[in-house]
């Protein structure tokens, strides 16, 4: 089997996983990877595995003050820039603060920096190294 080195696990400690499952199911098109609870929810985006878990949980479980992340940028590959246009757009219409979107010559989206209601970080990236049809290819909703 071969692993894609970038993949990563981001945990992120939420004030409030209903509103962040909205913004990503309903506004982002992502679906959840695993079980679903008051206190966590987890998706796989491109190579990366999002895991939201309740803020107090998150402390008590991982001993950290206040449960703090870091909220910055966290890059999302994703197979083509088609991926990126799309999810990009997705995450304005969902109410997403914009802070940048990169094009090319041709106007094609391939990079996009958004963050979420809670003032979580993500940038979609256009990766030619990722194949259509990978395990953890990112889709969004039409």
């Amino acid at each position: 089997m071969k692993i894609d080195q970038r993949l990563n696990m981001v945990m992120v400690g939420a004030d409030d996983i209903a509103v962040l499952r909205c913004f990503y199911e309903d506004g982002l098109g992502w679906q959840t990877w695993g079980p679903v609870s008051e206190m966590s929810v987890m998706y796989r985006a491109g190579t990366a595995v999002i895991v939201f878990l309740n803020r107090g949980y998150l402390a008590q479980e991982s001993g950290i003050e206040g449960g703090t992340t870091p909220r910055s940028i966290w890059a999302i590959f994703v197979d083509d820039k088609d991926a990126v246009d799309r999810g990009f757009a997705a995450a304005v219409a969902a109410g997403a603060t914009v802070t940048s979107a990169v094009r090319d010559r041709d106007g094609g989206l391939y990079s996009g920096y958004f963050t979420d209601p809670e003032g979580n970080g993500w940038e979609l990236v256009w990766s030619p190294h990722m194949p259509v049809g990978v395990d953890g290819g990112l889709t969004f909703a039409a």
